[in-house]
């Protein structure tokens, strides 16, 4: 399992996975993550620790630019041509939002 899950990774990283495989099998998890570093910066803010709510939001902000990196690559990779651009728009807009958030 540990090998079939690196092997995808290094496909991911030279473009050759499957976009959904990344959209989907890693997005969901990273969403998962970035939410759950979003809410702790927060809640780490309001309890006035500004320092550790600015790690956090750069721990988000790279988690998520690892895995759009990822998504980028494979964005060719897609059975109808349609998604190429459509995934790349919205890991463009998913990029400003975590910046602004």
């Amino acid at each position: 399992m540990r090998r079939r899950i690196r092997d995808s990774l290094l496909r991911s990283r030279d473009g050759r996975e499957r976009l959904w495989k990344i959209w989907w099998l890693c997005g969901i998890p990273v969403a998962w993550m970035t939410s759950a570093l979003l809410m702790t910066g927060e809640a780490a803010r309001v309890a006035g620790h500004p320092s550790v709510a600015d790690w956090l939001d750069v721990s988000r902000i790279l988690l998520y630019a690892l895995w759009a990196q990822l998504a980028w690559q494979c964005a060719h990779n897609v059975s109808t041509k349609i998604w190429s651009p459509v995934s790349r728009c919205a890991l463009s807009a998913g990029l400003v939002l975590m910046v602004l958030l």
